[in-house]
Formats: C-alpha cells, sequence, structure tokens
C-alpha cells in the first residue's frame, strides 16, 4: 500500500469520527465523497453550500489528491494535503458544535 493512500485512509477516518462526534446511528457520515456529503446535509436539513458542506467537500478533494499519484513525480504532495486537512478540521469541529448543541 502507498504512503500517500495509507495517508489518505487516515485523514478521511479523523474527519468521519470527528463530524460523527456530533451525530450518530444512520445519521452518521458515511464517506467523504460528494454524494455522500450532499446526502449526509440533506439528512441534517443544513443549507445547501452551507459552511459545513463546502468544508467537507474542501477535506474531500484535499483527500482524494493525497491518493492521486499523478504529480507525485514532480512534488511531495503528502505533508502539504495532510497539513491543510488538519487546519481545516478544528474550524468544522467548531461549526458542528454549534450546529449540533
Amino acid at each position: 500500500m502507498s504512503k500517500s493512500f495509507a495517508n489518505k485512509v487516515v485523514a478521511e477516518r479523523l474527519v468521519l469520527k470527528s463530524v460523527n462526534k456530533y451525530t450518530s446511528g444512520t445519521l452518521q457520515l458515511t464517506g467523504l465523497t460528494n454524494n455522500s456529503i450532499s446526502s449526509w446535509v440533506n439528512l441534517h436539513g443544513l443549507e445547501k453550500n452551507s459552511e459545513i458542506e463546502l468544508i467537507l467537500k474542501e477535506i474531500s478533494e484535499l483527500c482524494h489528491r493525497m491518493s492521486d499519484r499523478s504529480k507525485e513525480a514532480f512534488e511531495s504532495i503528502d505533508d502539504r494535503f495532510l497539513e491543510g486537512i488538519s487546519h481545516k478540521i478544528p474550524t468544522l469541529i467548531d461549526l458542528l458544535k454549534d450546529k449540533f448543541k
């Protein structure tokens, strides 16, 4: 297994764990695909393109880029994307706390 794929899985699990701390059972986010995120947003009655949805989709894109090996020969991408995800999670958690009090 490549390091970038393993890092992607770790990052996705961290995000899902952070989000699902505020929801339970069938109300939990099941993945970081656009469809999963959109379904979760609808399920919770969040506005389309809410800040929570946008952050989740940004993180989703960063995770996807982590496993996209096409640029790996030219630049090291893992650390940059992991850092980007790490910086977004606290903001996401604050928004979730406000929404799911």
